[in-house]
């Protein structure tokens, strides 16, 4: 996999590698300890269907007992499990794992800086809570339900982690070794004789030039 910068001056070419069995650790990691928890609970005629297994947790189901319908009589079980909302890297990882090196600049810019947490949320539902007439009972209910499902959320994540260190792991695994460069100048002149634009390509990036340099110091 090849990653370009323009520094200004030359088109660097550079050789990106990893051990894609460290990243995959890296990237299951990730979803252990930084994804955003969800308690699911329904029932359904139906088996539920998930198309990544690796974030449905402590998944139960209890049979209740039959539906009669019109055409059929069917099993009715009660479904329970957690789901993993794994944080926006995991699915860039996936990108670097099937060697897309268009990813390459979504990585190296990649925005660690904290959303908003729950306990912000749950801080701003008091709030609204406490602004609510004291005779409007049924309003006041529905807050406080609303509040009590935060405090729950809260409790499933307690143990959950910020991205920022396993993010800076992901970078040490990448390693970014200089193959070669080319003049702009000459650049120009490619493009003046074959009649097209190159250095519009967003594969030339400058930005993670300046990005590309911190890394390596």
């Amino acid at each position: 996999m090849y990653y370009f910068i323009n520094n200004g001056e030359k088109i660097e070419k550079y050789e990106v590698s990893f051990d894609k069995q460290q990243v995959k650790n890296l990237k299951d990691t990730i979803i252990d300890k930084c994804s955003f928890i969800e308690h699911q609970e329904f029932q359904s005629d139906y088996y539920p269907m998930f198309s990544d297994k690796k974030i449905i947790r402590n998944f139960q189901s209890t049979y209740i007992g039959k539906q009669d319908y019109f055409e059929e009589t069917r099993e009715v079980y009660s479904f329970s499990y957690d789901r993993y909302n794994p944080p926006y890297l995991v699915l860039l990882i996936d990108k670097l794992l099937n060697d897309d090196t268009e990813v390459i600049s979504e990585i190296l810019n990649y925005d660690v800086s904290p959303k908003e947490s729950i306990e912000d949320k749950i801080n701003l539902v008091n709030k609204e809570f406490m602004e609510i007439d004291s005779e409007n009972i049924y309003a006041k209910k529905l807050k406080l339900k609303e509040l009590e499902n935060l405090l729950k959320v809260k409790q499933l994540n307690q143990n959950q982690q910020t991205i920022d260190i396993y993010y800076q792991q992901l970078l040490e695994l990448i390693s970014f070794d200089f193959v070669e460069s080319i003049d702009i100048n000459e650049l120009h002149k490619i493009e003046k004789f074959l009649g097209i634009k190159l250095l519009d390509n967003s594969i030339f990036n400058e930005k993670n030039g300046e990005i590309l340099k911190l890394l390596k110091k």
